[in-house]
C-alpha cells in the first residue's frame, strides 16, 4: 500500500522538522542519499521527491510517498500532519520506485552511450583537461536531472 503527500517547497521547508520527528517517532532512520531521500524500518518506508530549483536554490515542491504491506500509526500520523500543514494526501496506486528501478538505470545506460564524454578520446585530440573535467561534470548533472526525471515519469 502506498499514500503520497504533495506541497510545495516552501510548505514543505517550514515543517519539515516535525515531519522527522514524526518518521523517528515511529522509528524510521534515513537510510537514502541526497539524490534518492527516504526513511525506513522494517516494515515501513518513506520516500520523498523534490522539485529544486538549482539557481535560485530554491526547493519548489516536495513529495513524500509512504509504502508498507497495510496501514499503519504512522500513515495515519502523516495524513493528519499533512492536513495540519495543508499538503495534498491521497492513495497511491502507481509503481513504487523499486519495480522501476532497473527500467530506469537501463534507460540511463542507453543515454551515457550517447552523452557521456569519452575523457580519453577527448584527452587524444588534444583537449584541455580542465575543459574535459567541465564536460565530465556537466554530464554527471544532467545525468542526476534524467534520472529523477525518468524515475518521476515511471513512477507517476
Amino acid at each position: 500500500m502506498r499514500f503520497r503527500f504533495e506541497m510545495d517547497g516552501e510548505t514543505y521547508s517550514k515543517n519539515k522538522e516535525s515531519f522527522k520527528r514524526i518518521l523517528a517517532k515511529h522509528g524510521l532512520r534515513w537510510k537514502g542519499s541526497l539524490e534518492r531521500p527516504f526513511w525506513a524500518s522494517g516494515s515501513e518506508r518513506v520516500t520523498a521527491l523534490f522539485d529544486r530549483d538549482r539557481e535560485k536554490d530554491v526547493l519548489r515542491g516536495a513529495i513524500l510517498v509512504w509504502e508498507s504491506l497495510k496501514k499503519s500509526t504512522l500513515l495515519e500520523e502523516l495524513k493528519g500532519w499533512a492536513w495540519e500543514v495543508g499538503a495534498n494526501g491521497s492513495e497511491d496506486r502507481s509503481p513504487s520506485a523499486e519495480e522501476v528501478t532497473d527500467e530506469v538505470e537501463q534507460a540511463l545506460r542507453n543515454w551515457d552511450l550517447v552523452w557521456k564524454p569519452n575523457e580519453d578520446l577527448l584527452l587524444a585530440q588534444g583537449r584541455p583537461k580542465t575543459w574535459i573535467e567541465a564536460d565530465v561534470k556537466r554530464w554527471k548533472q544532467r545525468r542526476l536531472e534524467r534520472r529523477r526525471e525518468l524515475m518521476g515519469q515511471a513512477t507517476d
